[in-house]
C-alpha cells in the first residue's frame, strides 16, 4: 500500500468521517501488523496539524478520556504541559473510536486494551480469535504471536472464542492461573480484588494450571474456581446457557458473598458503593437477573433479599441497615 493511501485513511479515521460499518473494518486494518511505522507517522502528522489551545477546558477533556479508558485520575498539570500529555494518551496509537484503546509498549511490544467500569468491549486478535472484555478489565497481547504459542495476559474478566490451531496453543495467563486451549469458547474471571478466579468452559477443552495444584481438564459446561486465599480448587457443572451469561446481559450470582455482589455492580454500572451494612463474611447469596435489569431494579431485589436501605446521588450509592 502506498504511503499516501495510508495517510489518507488515517486522517479520515482520526477526524471521524467513516461510517460505523466502515470504521470497524478500518479498526481491524489498524490492528493488523502491517505498515506499523507508516501508520504511526501518519497519526502523528495529523496530530501536529490540529490546532489546540491550552485553556481551562483542556484538562477536563483529558479527564473524560481517562475515565472512558479506565485510567486513574491524574493530578492537575501546569497548562503548558497538558497538550503534550493529551497527545501521549491519544496518539500512540489510534484512540477510542468504537471504544478501543490501542497502544504498543516500547519495552515489550505488547498491545494493551482496557474496558472501563460501565463498559464492555469486543476485539479481534491477530489470529482472528475473538475476545469480549467485561467492565474493569485489561488484556495484553503481542502484536504478532510467536511461532510456538499464542499468549495473552488478563486482569479482569473476558470471554474467548479461540480460532483452532493445534500447532499453536492459545494460553491465557492470570496472576494465579494459566488456561491452555487449542480451539474453544470459554470465560476467565480474574479480577485482582476478587477472592477467587474462575474458568468456565462453553465448548471444546481447556487445561487449567495453578502454581500449587495439578493441572485440571475442563469439559463443556464446567466451571473451575480457584480460591486465592487457600489455593483450593473446585469444579462444578453449570447450565449451558450460563457459560456466557454476562455477554448476553445476564447477571448471575451463585453462592456469592455480599462483597462480590457489590464489586460486580460497581464494575457493570460504573458506580461507587459505601456501606455500613454488617454482613458476615460467611454469608452467601444466589440470585439471577436475566433481563438486562437496570441498577435500581437490581438494588430493589437485593435490598429485600439481604436487608438494607440505599440512597443514590449520581454515581455514589450509600447502603445502610434497615431501621
Amino acid at each position: 500500500m502506498e504511503a499516501n493511501s495510508i495517510v489518507r485513511i488515517i486522517r479520515k479515521y482520526l477526524s471521524g468521517r467513516f461510517s460505523p460499518e466502515t470504521e470497524e473494518k478500518v479498526q481491524r486494518w489498524i490492528i493488523k501488523d502491517k505498515y506499523p511505522e507508516e501508520k504511526e507517522k501518519a497519526s502523528l502528522a495529523y496530530w501536529n496539524e490540529v490546532e489546540a489551545k491550552s485553556d481551562t477546558d483542556t484538562y477536563l477533556a483529558l479527564e473524560r478520556v481517562n475515565k472512558r479508558i479506565g485510567h486513574q485520575k491524574m493530578r492537575p498539570l501546569p497548562l503548558h504541559q497538558k497538550i503534550g500529555r493529551i497527545a501521549a494518551v491519544l496518539i500512540p496509537l489510534f484512540i477510542l473510536a468504537g471504544g478501543y484503546l490501542y497502544h504498543t509498549s516500547t519495552r515489550n511490544n505488547l498491545i494493551e486494551i482496557s474496558a472501563a467500569y460501565g463498559e464492555k468491549k469486543h476485539l479481534l486478535l491477530p489470529d482472528s480469535s475473538e475476545i469480549w472484555l467485561n467492565a474493569g478489565t485489561v488484556i495484553k497481547y503481542p502484536k504478532r504471536f510467536s511461532d510456538s504459542q499464542r499468549t495473552v495476559h488478563l486482569n479482569g474478566e473476558a470471554y474467548f472464542s479461540v480460532k483452532k490451531d493445534a500447532a499453536h496453543p492459545f494460553i491465557v495467563n492470570t496472576p494465579q492461573l494459566s488456561v491452555k486451549v487449542l480451539g474453544t469458547k470459554f470465560n476467565v474471571k480474574a479480577y485482582a480484588d476478587d477472592n477467587s478466579v474462575t474458568t468456565t468452559l462453553t465448548s471444546g477443552k481447556v487445561e487449567v494450571t495453578s502454581p500449587t495444584q495439578a493441572s485440571r481438564i475442563l469439559k463443556p459446561n464446567e466451571q473451575l474456581t480457584y480460591d486465592k486465599r487457600t489455593s483450593d480448587i473446585s469444579i462444578t457443572e453449570i447450565p449451558a446457557n450460563d457459560t456466557d451469561s454476562w455477554i448476553t446481559g445476564k447477571l448471575i450470582f451463585t453462592h456469592a458473598p455480599f462483597t462480590e455482589i457489590i464489586r460486580t455492580l460497581e464494575r457493570r454500572y460504573n458506580v461507587t458503593f459505601t456501606t455500613s451494612v454488617n454482613i458476615p463474611a460467611s454469608k452467601r447469596y444466589t440470585v439471577r437477573f436475566l433481563k438486562n435489569e437496570n441498577l435500581d431494579e437490581i438494588l430493589t431485589v437485593l435490598k429485600e433479599m439481604i436487608g438494607f436501605r440505599y440512597r443514590q446521588e449520581g454515581n455514589e450509592i450509600e447502603l445502610s441497615n434497615n431501621p
